[in-house]
C-alpha cells in the first residue's frame, strides 16, 4: 500500500508562478506542497529579461489598450514588494535598473516624441537632458533621443531564491510525471495524482485543489481537460546574448515604428563577471523564421547600425528559442492578462508575464477563500527522505 499525503493545496511547478502562489497561500494558512520535475525556475522564469513592465511597452503609440491596462498596477505592487513593505518580503533582492530606459533613433526622433503625447503614457515616460543620458549614449555620434520609463529591472534568479527560502521544508523534486500517475475522471475532477522520485517509493497525494502552474508543462498535463476549455498556445521567440568586450550596462527599448520595440535590451552578468546584453523585442518575434546563424547576423548588423561607435568584433553571441506558454487566445494573439481557469477540483494558471505573477496568486487566493477551505496541518514525514530541486542556472551561464 502506497504512502499518502493529505494537503489543502498541491501547486504542479516550480517556476515564478508557482512559487509566487506557493508563498501567498501558505501566508492564508493553508498546508501547501510545490512539486517540480526539473530545477526551479527553469521554465520561462529562467529566460526572463527581468523587466516589470507597467503597460508602456503595449501603448507605444499613446493608446492606452487592455494589454497596457491589465499590468498597470504591478509595478506599484512589485516596488512595494521590494521595499520589505509589500504582500511578500523582496527586500534581499538586486535591483538590476530602477529605470527601463526608451531611445530613438535620430530619424526616429519627432515620430517618437508624437506617440508620448497621448494620455496613456503621461505621468511614466519622462524625456532625459543629454547629461542625464546612460553613459552609453552619451557618444557625440548618438543624434537620438532618451525617455526614461518608470520600471524596474529584477534579478529574477534572486526572486526565485527569495521566494524558495522559506519554504525549503515543503518543494519537492519529483520525475516528470506519467499518464498513469494524474488521472481525471469524465467532469474534469483529479481522482489520483501519485509522484515518484527514484529510488523513492511513489506516494499519493490526495488535495482539496490541484493547481497547475507547470507553464508549458501544462499543456501535457492537463491535456485530459481540453474538452473542459483548458487549451494552451506557444508563441516562440528567438532571444540572442551577447557577451560584449565594453561594460556598458544597458535597461533599453529602441523604438521603432511599430507597437513592438525594435529591440530590448536588458544587461546581466555571468559567473566570471562578463557583461551580457540580453535582446529581445521585434528581432526576437521575427527571429523565429531565422536558424541561429542568421539571427545572430541580423543581431550584429542592428547593433552596429544601432550604435556605430561601439566595436562588436570580439562580442561573443549565442541564440536560443523560447516558447511563451499561454491559454488559447483567437488567432493565436498574445493575452492581456493572466489566466485562472477552474474545472472540479483543479486549477490551471498562467501567469502570462513576469509582472503579473502576484495579480495570478491574488486571484487564486480569492477564488480558494471563497470556498472556504479550512486549513489544516499536514504530516509530511514520509516525504522527509524526498529532494529539493536545484535552482536553475542563469541561461547567459549555460550558453555563454
Amino acid at each position: 500500500m502506497k504512502n499518502t499525503v493529505e494537503i489543502d493545496i498541491a501547486i504542479i511547478g516550480g517556476g515564478i508562478a508557482g512559487l509566487w502562489l506557493l508563498n501567498r497561500l501558505r501566508q492564508l494558512g493553508l498546508s501547501v506542497i510545490l512539486l517540480e520535475s526539473k530545477a526551479l525556475g527553469a521554465g520561462q522564469t529562467n529566460k526572463s529579461q527581468g523587466i516589470i513592465h507597467g503597460g508602456a511597452k503595449y501603448a507605444l503609440q499613446g493608446l492606452l489598450t487592455s494589454a497596457s491596462q491589465a499590468v498597470s498596477e504591478m509595478p506599484q505592487v512589485w516596488n512595494d514588494c521590494l521595499k520589505g513593505k509589500g504582500i511578500l518580503d523582496l527586500s534581499s533582492v538586486p535591483i538590476l535598473s530602477h529605470h527601463q530606459y526608451l531611445w530613438s533613433t535620430g530619424s526616429l526622433a519627432s515620430k517618437v516624441a508624437g506617440f508620448f503625447s497621448g494620455m496613456a503614457l503621461k505621468g511614466n515616460v519622462r524625456e532625459l537632458s543629454r547629461d542625464a543620458y546612460p553613459e552609453i549614449f552619451r557618444n557625440a555620434q548618438f543624434k537620438g533621443q532618451v525617455y526614461s520609463l518608470e520600471e524596474v529591472v529584477l534579478d529574477v534568479h534572486a526572486v526565485t531564491r527569495e521566494l524558495v527560502k522559506p519554504n525549503q521544508d515543503v518543494i519537492f523534486k519529483i520525475d516528470q510525471p506519467q499518464d498513469y500517475q494524474i488521472k481525471f475522471d469524465a467532469n474534469g475532477r483529479l481522482t489520483s495524482l501519485e509522484i515518484q522520485a527514484e529510488p523513492i517509493e511513489p506516494i499519493q497525494v490526495k488535495a482539496k485543489k490541484y493547481i497547475f502552474a507547470a507553464g508549458a508543462g501544462n499543456e501535457e498535463l492537463l491535456s485530459p481537460l481540453k474538452s473542459h476549455g483548458i487549451t494552451m498556445q506557444r508563441r516562440a521567440l528567438h532571444m540572442v546574448l551577447v557577451k560584449t568586450p565594453f561594460n556598458y550596462p544597458l535597461f533599453a527599448h529602441c523604438l521603432g515604428l511599430g507597437a513592438t520595440p525594435r529591440i530590448t535590451i536588458t544587461t546581466h552578468y555571468t559567473h566570471d563577471g562578463q557583461p551580457v546584453w540580453y535582446m529581445g523585442g521585434q528581432i526576437a518575434e521575427e527571429g523565429v523564421r531565422r536558424d541561429s546563424k542568421e539571427q545572430i547576423q541580423v543581431a550584429r548588423k542592428e547593433l552596429q547600425e544601432l550604435f556605430p561607435w561601439l566595436d562588436f568584433t570580439a562580442a561573443e553571441f549565442a541564440t536560443f528559442f523560447v516558447d511563451r506558454a499561454e491559454p488559447l487566445q483567437e488567432s493565436g494573439k498574445r493575452p492581456d492578462t493572466c489566466y485562472v481557469k477552474e474545472v472540479e477540483n483543479v486549477i490551471a494558471a498562467w501567469p502570462t508575464k513576469l509582472a503579473l505573477a502576484p495579480r495570478l496568486a491574488d486571484e487564486i487566493a480569492a477564488s480558494l477563500q471563497r470556498e472556504n477551505i479550512n486549513p489544516h496541518a499536514a504530516d509530511l514525514r514520509s516525504m522527509r527522505a524526498w529532494p529539493i530541486p536545484a535552482l536553475a542556472k542563469p541561461v547567459w551561464d549555460e550558453l555563454l
